[in-house]
């Protein structure tokens, strides 16, 4: 995080940001130059293809100077700023590498290439027009690729078939950012093996004609009033649209009942407050009952890589969090790790504090990667079931319904009063049969319907 310049005088570098990560964008500095910080206070908010957070101010004392302007783009490890006494110098340095956006890194990208598009050729397909014999080799699991890009970068080049080793990388050490690899697939050097062009890839964001009237902007008639997506805004987009693209998604729904699950934390809920500080809510028990069932039929904790299956050891759940007004809207998905060893009273804890502190900014970039499978709650507002999309590369996601009383068909046709959920699952049918997510559906209608684990 810091580098001592002197005695006096501390550098704020932009620290590691979790594994596959190598830049963030500055949103806010919620310092100025001249403010006087302590040490752990919060500094600045930036954001990540993964997670909006806070950086604390690594020294008590005044901040000297910034070296990253709101809204750049900076790698790791980069000096965006310094802490020191009042009047201090700070040493003569050049700004923090800015990664260019995708409109100015394809526009230099295109001057390079229009010298040399002659000698350059690029193994960039698109998955329905690929050559016979042609091959895209070194994009995923080449050594050296594999060291100067991203995780992320890594399948983006897979999904576009474009040969990572003829992309010139504008980051760290040649490293290979998005905004580089965006850039080479709309260049002139993105040409076919044999000098024919391919098209570029469509924007996952697609855009409208409008019109002008009296200065006023107009679609189809209607006077609009434009305003940018956040980055979190633009990166959910994004994300749930290329979901959409690549996995095939179906949906079944279950109908359950919950007077068991009702009555546990009835009996519980008084004295797990006054225990533990925070209310006990129904989604750990909803949660705890998708690990069991992930337990008996791990087909839905699964990704899919091409044509095969990579199975996974951990069960890591990822629950959706609306932040809501005061986490500048926008939806986050922090993860419960090794959720396959806690038991009800750890889903609890585990829950309570990501979603507290996924409000508040206060998530650490690697608490929002690695989930296997997803769990997302709209009943909480009142909806009765959902179709969600897949958080990729993860090939299910459960939607929670609400919770209503309604009269119910009991054992002997008696007519009662139950405590009702609708329980959707999406799975991928690339890899997840229609039987196959109902069984586990059913598997997971049976243990809530059979409850008796209690906090």
């Amino acid at each position: 995080m810091t580098t001592q310049m002197n005695k006096d005088v501390t550098e704020v570098l932009l620290p590691s940001m979790g594994e596959g990560i190598a830049e963030a964008t500055v949103v806010k500095w919620l310092k100025k130059p001249g403010d006087m910080v302590s040490k752990d206070e919060p500094l600045l908010e930036v954001s990540t293809d993964k997670v909006d957070t806070e950086i604390p101010a690594p020294a008590t004392g005044t901040l000297l100077k910034t070296n990253a302007s709101e809204g750049a783009t900076i790698e790791v490890n980069a000096t965006i700023g310094w802490i020191g006494p009042k009047g201090a110098e700070v040493p003569a340095i050049s700004a923090a590498p800015i990664v260019a956006s995708p409109t100015t890194a394809a526009s230099a990208s295109s001057k390079t290439a229009t010298s040399k598009a002659p000698a350059q050729t690029s193994s960039m397909t698109n998955p329905g027009t690929a050559r016979s014999g042609a091959t895209n080799v070194g994009f995923f699991h080449d050594g050296d690729t594999t060291k100067r890009s991203s995780p992320l970068v890594r399948k983006m080049a897979r999904d576009f078939g474009v040969d990572l080793r003829r992309v010139p990388g504008s980051g760290l050490g040649g490293r290979i950012t998005k905004n580089d690899l965006l850039a080479w697939q709309q260049s002139p050097a993105s040409l076919a093996a044999h000098g024919e062009p391919i098209a570029a890839a469509k924007p996952l964001l697609a855009g409208v004609t409008t019109t002008s009237t009296n200065g006023v902007e107009m679609l189809e008639g209607v006077p609009v009033r434009r305003e940018k997506m956040t980055k979190m805004r633009r990166l959910i987009a994004e994300h749930m649209i290329e979901s959409v693209r690549v996995s095939a998604h179906v949906t079944t729904v279950f109908e359950i009942d919950l007077h068991k699950v009702v009555a546990i934390r009835e009996k519980n809920k008084k004295s797990f407050a006054e225990r533990e500080g925070f209310n006990l809510t129904f989604t750990p028990f909803l949660i705890r009952a998708a690990v069991e069932a992930i337990k008996k039929f791990p087909v839905v904790n699964v990704s899919v890589d091409g044509d095969e299956v990579l199975w996974k050891d951990s069960i890591n759940i990822g629950c959706a969090v609306a932040l809501g007004s005061e986490g500048g809207g926008g939806l986050i998905v922090p993860v419960i790790k090794n959720a396959e060893s806690k038991k009800l009273v750890d889903i609890c804890r585990s829950l309570n504090d990501l979603a507290t502190r996924a409000r508040s900014k206060k998530l650490q970039p690697d608490e929002v990667i690695g989930g296997t499978f997803s769990v997302t709650n709209p009943g909480g507002w009142g909806s009765i079931t959902s179709n969600p999309i897949i958080n990729q590369p993860q090939v299910a996601m459960l939607g929670i319904g609400a919770i209503v009383k309604r009269p119910v068909v009991l054992e002997n046709d008696q007519i009662g009063i139950r405590p009702m959920m609708m329980a959707s699952l999406t799975f991928d049918h690339r890899v997840i049969d229609g039987e196959g997510g109902a069984m586990w559906l059913a598997e997971y209608k049976r243990i809530l319907e059979n409850w008796s684990e209690e906090p």
